[in-house]
C-alpha cells in the first residue's frame, strides 16, 4: 500500500469518526432536550448513515455528505446565532465552549464534504 493510498484511507477514516461523533452528539442533544426539536433526529440518522457509507467507501455516501452540508450549515448557523444573540441579551455571558463547538462542527462539515467530493473517484 502506497503513501497516497494510506493517506486517503486515513482521511476517510477520520471523517468516518467525525460523522459518527456528530451523529452521537446529535442524539445526546436530542435526548437532553426531551426529543425536541425532531429534525435533530434526522440529522443524527443521516450522520450515522454517512459514517457507515464513508467507512465502506460507498458511492452513495457522497450524496449524503453533500446533503448534510446544506442541512448542517443551516442548523449550525442558527444554533451559533441563537447562542451569540442570547449572550447579548444576558449582558455578555457567552458560553464560548458551546460557540466553539458549533463552529468546529460547521467547519469540519465543510472540510469533510470537500474531502469526500475531491476523493469521489476512490468510492466504490
Amino acid at each position: 500500500m502506497g503513501l497516497s493510498s494510506r493517506l486517503t484511507q486515513n482521511g476517510f477514516l477520520l471523517f468516518t469518526v467525525f460523522y459518527l461523533i456528530a451523529g452521537i452528539g446529535n442524539i445526546i442533544i436530542l435526548s437532553t432536550n426531551g426529543f425536541n426539536p425532531p429534525h435533530v433526529a434526522l440529522i443524527a440518522l443521516l450522520s450515522l448513515i454517512s459514517a457507515i457509507g464513508i467507512y465502506r467507501l460507498e458511492k452513495w455516501s457522497l450524496w449524503l455528505v453533500v446533503g448534510l452540508l446544506f442541512i448542517v450549515t443551516t442548523y449550525a448557523s442558527f444554533m451559533l446565532n441563537f447562542h451569540l444573540e442570547e449572550s447579548a441579551i444576558n449582558q455578555g455571558s457567552v458560553n464560548w465552549v458551546v460557540v466553539l463547538t458549533w463552529t468546529i462542527y460547521l467547519v469540519l462539515t465543510w472540510v469533510a464534504t470537500i474531502y469526500v467530493a475531491a476523493k469521489r473517484g476512490e468510492l466504490k
